[in-house]
């Protein structure tokens, strides 16, 4: 599959058949100049994800979405009418007792069921939004700093990787590095993962 692949992907076959451009050593120390052609395999494995096909896809897979958004809805109507359920509304929400508790003192009238409920002051509202939005901006530069931590990483070992004398590691350079890079990526996904839930 690999070997016709060069035949349709004129890019690959172009990367292959580059018998006499010479590239520049991957490292200072210890590394070579290398031919364009000794990444022929790359090209084609990168040509299997990274080609034409990928826009029907998403155009199918919006297609299909939008599709099967609408079938469901069509079929949450049936249940609601099979089982009896047009007039039912949900159950007016209780108020935590923690909530409740706290700001028993104030109350005001609810507007629109027009009963007193107790009634939560701006500032300490203000105050609670700012430790929200604080730790939502802290989790967000610590998704970036992540992303970028992987990318510098990976221009770091692909170094470190061509340096290597194991002639393995060196034919497959752009593998291990892609593959290290993987790795790392999903240990840091887990572990936001936990950090995420941990409070709940």
């Amino acid at each position: 599959m690999l070997m016709k692949l060069s035949y349709v992907c004129p890019f690959s076959k172009e990367i292959c058949e580059a018998n006499t451009t010479i590239m520049c050593p991957m490292c200072e120390e210890n590394c070579k100049t290398w031919k364009l052609s000794d990444s022929c395999v790359y090209a084609k494995v990168t040509h299997l994800f990274d080609n034409g096909g990928t826009v029907f896809f998403a155009i199918f897979m919006a297609i299909w979405a939008t599709v099967f958004l609408e079938f469901w809805k069509r079929r949450r109507a049936e249940l609601t009418y099979d089982w009896d359920l047009i007039d039912w509304e949900e159950e007016e929400e209780n108020l935590r007792p923690q909530f409740e508790a706290k700001y028993s003192r104030v109350e005001r009238v609810n507007p629109i069921s027009g009963k007193p409920e107790p009634f939560q002051p701006f500032t300490d509202k203000l105050s609670r939004l700012m430790v929200s939005v604080s730790g939502i901006f802290f989790m967000i530069s610590l998704v970036l700093t992540a992303v970028f931590a992987v990318v510098v990483f990976r221009l770091i070992a692909m170094e470190k990787f061509a340096s290597v004398d194991w002639e393995f590691v060196k034919n497959n350079l752009q593998f291990a590095t892609s593959g290290t890079g993987v790795c790392i990526n999903f240990m840091i996904i887990m572990s936001l993962n936990v950090v995420g839930v941990w409070p709940n």
